[in-house]
């Protein structure tokens, strides 16, 4: 069961190509492509890898799938890419990466992309995955989001994986030195699993069994997690330090206190008066040509 679908990345993309047809700097050019190029990585990747998990567990009666889950908890971010949790509590955080050339996992567990003769460093995917773990756990206790059996909360068991692209070659270290048996090609995620799932030892299985829940009370945990989604918005102009000479986005003072304070300044829906986030605005003066250099909220953005 689909509880969350990966969050749109259109606005953003067509933000920076607006950016792109306003500035000339060449540094500044340099940085809003390589932001749209990998951003446009990590859609396809995400996009891969959403394919698979909801061709498998998107109408399982005994899954739940959350797509882009981003959580706050006590000064530090999770940004996920993919969520499965199923009837016995089992939570599978996965992160996504669209490599599609050679991944070389060193006994260190020091990942280097290869790329005809070029090589370089990234950062790990798999200590990447530990903190959202770590975080997701942590924020999951402390809220006491999991349902409770004879009075005792349930406690999930987590799971990492990373996914990469089908097209990929990964190299990797002994198993003994270094494990990697989490690092995976997208489309063997269900054999991944169902493998998972075979080496479970009687004991192990009994203690998992006792997590047994219906489809509804697992249903009710991920949508308390997706309820607690925190979305992002990002100023890309002020990111990439872009004025613009002029600002044509209609505005209107808000004088409810009888002043005009300098905090007081509101952009307001020119169809439906509806008060709208500066970003919002932002967005449609970034793309005059569809809506003429006035800024709409999201709902009157939908029927132009």
């Amino acid at each position: 069961m689909i509880i969350k679908s990966r969050d749109p990345k259109d606005r953003d993309i067509a933000e920076l190509d607006a950016l792109l047809k306003q500035t000339d700097a060449p540094g500044k050019r340099f940085l809003i492509e390589r932001e749209l190029r990998a951003m446009k990585a990590g859609i396809a990747g995400e996009e891969d890898c959403a394919y698979y998990i909801n061709f498998y567990f998107g109408k399982s009666d005994n899954w739940c799938v959350i797509h882009d889950l981003r959580i706050e908890h006590q000064g530090s971010v999770a940004q996920i890419d993919h969520l499965l949790v199923n009837r016995l509590f089992e939570i599978y955080v996965i992160e996504s990466k669209n490599f599609s050339y050679e991944v070389a996992i060193n006994d260190s567990g020091e990942f280097t992309l290869k790329s005809g003769s070029h090589s370089f460093g990234i950062p790990s995917p798999i200590e990447q995955n530990k903190r959202h773990i770590f975080l997701l756990e942590k924020f999951i206790a402390d809220r006491g989001l999991t349902p409770s059996r004879l009075g005792i909360p349930i406690t999930p068991r987590y799971r990492s994986l990373i996914l990469m692209s089908p097209k990929s070659v990964i190299s990797r270290p002994d198993r003994k030195t270094f494990d990697t048996d989490m690092v995976i090609k997208a489309d063997t995620l269900r054999t991944k699993i169902d493998h998972i799932v075979d080496k479970i030892n009687p004991l192990q299985g009994l203690a998992i069994m006792g997590n047994m829940s219906t489809i509804k009370t697992v249903t009710d945990f991920a949508e308390s997690l997706r309820s607690c989604h925190s979305s992002t918005s990002i100023d890309y102009r002020k990111r990439f330090g872009i004025k613009a000479a002029t600002d044509p986005i209609q505005t209107v003072i808000d004088w409810s206190n009888g002043t005009e304070g300098p905090g007081e300044k509101k952009y307001y829906c020119f169809k439906c008066r509806k008060a709208i986030p500066d970003n919002v605005a932002r967005f449609c003066w970034n793309n005059k040509e569809r809506f003429g250099g006035k800024a709409f909220c999201y709902e009157c953005q939908k029927g132009m």
